[in-house]
């Protein structure tokens, strides 16, 4: 009698299911670096870490809808981003740039769709008080958008693919949620919280979500904080989503 021949897996290449426990481990030996870092770390290591992508999310977006930005960050821990004026020719080379992008890309139909629909959307926005909105908001969203790349670098391994890199990615992108998450909480249910914030702006300047609730959209800064406060939930689930696409679509 013949008898069928079952091939072994490579031993070299790890099961699927062991992958991804791995990826598991390492996602939550960066949570804890998290959680350690900050009884350990100096207290402006979270606060650098914070300040690069939260100018650089103001900056983005100011010159996104025609105000040339430029981010600054002072060894002293104060940051800000010098906002210039709406120059319109600015706006149209937005749009220009990515309605060529979307064009070259035709072929990619998410991200055709995606530039497609943001060479529509920056003129709509940059003339009208929606642009102001974005780039008081685009400090915090950056911050935010960089966690979420973190976790999806955690969850694909990255440039290297080694616990090392898993394990920093997941920690930064910890770091960073959950200084979004401590003060968008800490507005929402502390007087004490909520009176540091309102007179801890750098060099002076009104912070952003102050600028949001009083000068921008006429609400409490408490409104502000809980729709933050939801956003700021998002990064480890959509960072880990977005990571797990990637290696779908390779």
């Amino acid at each position: 009698m013949i008898g069928t021949r079952h091939s072994e897996p490579d031993a070299d290449e790890p099961a699927p299911v062991q992958e991804t426990a791995s990826r598991w481990l390492w996602l939550g030996v960066g949570f804890g670096a998290a959680f350690l870092a900050g009884f350990v770390l100096p207290q402006n290591f979270t606060w650098f870490l914070c300040a690069l992508p939260h100018e650089m999310g103001h900056a983005t977006v100011g010159c996104l809808l025609g105000h040339p930005s430029a981010p600054a960050i002072s060894l002293h821990g104060h940051a800000w981003t010098g906002i210039g004026e709406l120059r319109p020719w600015l706006v149209w080379m937005m749009a220009l740039g990515f309605a060529i992008a979307a064009g070259v890309l035709r072929r990619t139909l998410p991200a055709c769709l995606a530039l497609a629909a943001s060479a529509v959307l920056i003129p709509m926005l940059a003339f009208t008080t929606a642009a102001d909105v974005l780039i008081s908001a685009g400090g915090h969203v950056g911050e935010l958008a960089f966690a979420t790349w973190c976790f999806a670098m955690a969850w694909t391994g990255g440039r290297t693919d080694t616990p090392q890199e898993r394990t920093a990615c997941a920690m930064a992108g910890g770091l960073v949620q959950f200084a979004n998450l401590k003060l968008t909480f800490g507005l929402l249910t502390s007087f004490a919280a909520r009176d540091h914030y309102e007179n801890n702006g750098s060099l002076g300047l009104k912070n952003d979500y102050l600028v949001l609730a009083e000068d921008l959209l006429c609400c409490s800064l408490r409104s502000v904080a809980m729709i933050m406060f939801v956003l700021a939930l998002l990064p480890l689930p959509l960072g880990l989503l977005i990571g797990w696409w990637r290696e779908r679509s390779a």
